[in-house]
């Protein structure tokens, strides 16, 4: 269930309830969720000042709609942000273009509670994106589509870096000893692209991350293509985890999806084969 609207001039507001995992194949728990909560105010121009539980702006991958993804889902397994909530903290966000040809997303945030694992010395979390757009125009909605189903070209091209000092506490916290503390430390390189070719339409979705936090040290990448002909689309993916200590992974999917309305109605198919168990996704996305 979305709510989103303007409730006067240079205020609007946005939220969301989600059911995660429902549907799905031994997906365990599933629960109904406030994921999205926030308000945006329109510091002049076209800057804004967005405010709530937001999805951490690192990269174009985590910050994409669902409503437009390339693939059945999103590239979760290259995702290893620590302390939020499905990819989103509680902070303030500035945001808005700078110039023709580049958008900007910054904020600083609390690092969303774990009573496991945050440190609650933990200093404040500053996370950014930054885009160009080396054709088409600078994105400035909420969301990023990953899949546009047509239109002019474009291809953005961006970074990203997530800090948060102290984030972490591990091991046992007894006389005054407050645990062993780490810090959380992400960077990225990411692109978007797409753009016509007879009747043909190519999709690129791209990203490759450096990580250091509580949930994984090393780096990850994954690129996946689209090609589009009419409402048939076939995807191909490859998705990488390469930790500095152990074995890489690394894994292929193909896929072949239909648009009977768009996005408003969507069937697909992917295989993934690779280093992890290889397993067959249907989807079916319906919109109203």
């Amino acid at each position: 269930l979305i709510f989103s609207g303007q409730i006067a001039d240079g205020v609007k507001v946005f939220a969301e309830t989600d059911n995660d995992n429902a549907g799905k194949y031994r997906a365990g728990g599933v629960s109904t969720d406030l994921q999205d909560l926030f308000v945006d105010l329109r510091l002049g121009g076209d800057q804004w000042l967005q405010a709530g539980l937001i999805l951490l702006p690192l990269s174009f991958e985590n910050t994409s709609s669902a409503a437009s993804l390339l693939g059945l889902d999103y590239n979760a397994e290259v995702i290893k942000l620590a302390h939020t909530f499905v990819w989103r903290d509680q902070g303030l966000m500035l945001h808005g273009p700078l110039g023709e040809r580049f958008a900007y997303r910054a904020g600083v945030f609390d690092g969303h509670d774990d009573a496991a694992t945050k440190n609650a010395a933990a200093a404040p979390r500053f996370t950014g994106h930054l885009e160009f757009a080396a054709a088409g125009a600078a994105p400035t909605a909420w969301f990023h589509g990953q899949e546009r189903l047509g239109g002019e070209p474009y291809l953005l091209l961006g970074t990203g870096v997530d800090y948060q000092e102290r984030a972490s506490r591990l091991g046992a916290v007894a006389g005054g000893n407050p645990g062993w503390v780490i810090n959380n430390r992400a960077f990225v390189l990411d692109l978007q692209s797409g753009f016509g070719a007879g009747d043909i339409f190519y999709t690129c979705n791209a990203g490759w991350y450096d990580w250091d936090n509580l949930n994984f040290a090393g780096s990850t990448w994954f690129a996946e293509a689209g090609l589009r002909r009419d409402r048939v689309q076939r995807t191909g993916k490859i998705a990488a985890n390469e930790p500095d200590a152990g074995a890489a992974v690394r894994n292929f999917t193909a896929g072949l999806h239909f648009f009977r309305l768009q996005h408003k109605l969507r069937y697909g198919l992917e295989y993934s084969s690779g280093d992890s168990p290889s397993q067959l996704l249907a989807g079916v996305q319906f919109l109203l």
